[in-house]
């Protein structure tokens, strides 16, 4: 009877785990349909260099697109990568990894409904224009479409383009002028017989420049003009310095000496004054700096500065100028001078970056020097050289990726077709939209390394 009973029981237990079993068995078919990724594969891309002849040579690389993410958005049924592609990439024919919960089709955009096409990853898509891709959830009951754009930079990254934004005239009779970026607008301060004139535009515009009305710096020396805190300041022909808040209306500082102005950085003004570089963190009161070699190498003329901070916080100033040609005809460069401040530090001694003769990449001893920080590089250009025959005017941008030690020309940082050889008066900025401000006699231009506008 007992064997009898757990014969019974067996049976049941058996018949309940094969009913449970082809429960366990039965599959339920989602109705999920998403993208969840989407990788391309690798591309091909035409790059175009100079050979050793001197000649355009073509070659074609292949390159891997994951440094070129592509972000399915889940909300509005996009797909496309936000850092475009290399220009010259051919996307026509190009393998992909999609990761969905069901199955994939696609189609272009633009192609009506009897389009589509089963996704493989074995098979390559033509990327060239937008796409559709539609997924379907396990059970067919349900499908989404999201619309797929890959982006592919139309500008090589490595070019330096530039564009005449303006031909005005009201300022083509000055004898000095200067440009500075400030408070959303670019300025152009002009000194013409004896007179300031003052020009502004807008940062969006570059065309339209209207003159404004000015007081209290009837003696500037304009190329003098320099930003610092949130004022503007230029020292006189007579070596008083001023100020102005706006940019228009000057007053003279209550300094303890005559100085000539250089350059500011974050705490200090920095001036020439009898043959010495003197600080001051008010305008008022100057003390002298400290330098690393004797006052003879210092510029007189043709002054260009730039302050700026390092990757390393250091606060750099580079100043660099020309010595007269009647007391040093034999200059074949300019003198450079630097001075590195750490955070915290009130001075430093500046130093003199002699142009030895192993150093074939010396600053040029050009007229009319100017000088900008751009990216991570230094640019300087000029006019034609002091002796009038080593360098044409506006010939190059030469360019130092050492803070000033050596200077280099290169196929990336050029300057405008058709300025090389005028004899005209210049002047350079730059705004935090990477875009150079130049001012070449009569013209206006603007310019951008092509990457920096991406």
């Amino acid at each position: 009877m007992k064997k009898s009973i757990l014969s019974l029981s067996l049976a049941v237990l058996s018949v309940l785990l094969i009913c449970s079993c082809k429960d366990d068995d039965e599959v339920v078919l989602s109705t999920d349909c998403y993208i969840s990724s989407f990788t391309l594969g690798n591309v091909k891309r035409q790059i175009t260099t100079v050979n050793s002849a001197g000649r355009d040579t073509t070659y074609t690389i292949s390159y891997s697109a994951l440094y070129f993410p592509m972000t399915v958005n889940q909300l509005d049924g996009t797909i496309a990568n936000k850092d475009s592609l290399p220009v010259n990439s051919d996307v026509k024919a190009v393998l992909a990894t999609v990761e969905s919960s069901g199955t994939v089709v696609y189609k272009k955009v633009s192609e009506g409904e009897d389009a589509w096409k089963a996704y493989s990853t074995s098979d390559s898509i033509d990327f060239t224009s937008p796409l559709t891709f539609r997924v379907y959830s396990p059970d067919y009951s349900a499908s989404r479409d999201y619309t797929l754009q890959v982006n592919v930079h139309q500008q090589d990254g490595e070019v330096f383009s530039w564009e005449k934004v303006a031909e005005p005239s009201v300022w083509s009779a000055a004898e000095a002028v200067k440009t500075v970026v400030w408070k959303g607008r670019v300025w152009l301060y002009s000194k013409e017989n004896g007179s300031v004139r003052v020009f502004t535009t807008a940062l969006s515009d570059g065309k339209d420049w209207t003159e404004q009305s000015v007081a209290g710096c009837a003696t500037a020396d304009v190329v003098t003009l320099t930003e610092f805190g949130d004022a503007l300041y230029m020292s006189g022909v007579d070596g008083t310095l001023m100020r102005s808040e706006d940019g228009l209306n000057w007053t003279a500082c209550t300094a303890d000496r005559s100085v000539r102005l250089l350059v500011a950085d974050r705490t200090h003004l920095y001036a020439l004054s009898d043959g010495r570089i003197y600080r001051s963190a008010d305008g008022a009161l100057w003390l002298e700096e400290a330098l690393d070699e004797t006052p003879a190498f210092l510029p007189v003329q043709d002054f260009a500065t730039v302050s700026y901070t390092q990757e390393n916080g250091l606060e750099r100033t580079l100043w660099i100028g020309n010595r007269s040609m009647d007391d040093y005809p034999s200059d074949e460069a300019a003198m450079v001078w630097s001075h590195s401040l750490a955070a915290g530090q009130e001075t430093a001694v500046w130093a003199y970056f002699n142009a030895a003769p192993d150093n074939h990449y010396a600053c040029p001893r050009l007229q009319s020097l100017n000088l900008i920080r751009y990216d991570e590089v230094l640019l300087a250009l000029g006019g034609k050289s002091l002796d009038g025959t080593a360098h044409k005017a506006f010939d190059n941008m030469y360019v130092s990726r050492d803070n000033g030690v050596t200077w280099k020309t290169d196929g990336v940082y050029v300057l405008p077709g058709g300025l090389e050889g005028k004899d005209v008066l210049m002047s350079v900025a730059v705004d935090a939209e990477y875009r150079v401000w130049l001012v070449a006699g009569g013209e206006v231009w603007r310019g951008r390394l092509n990457q920096l506008g991406f």
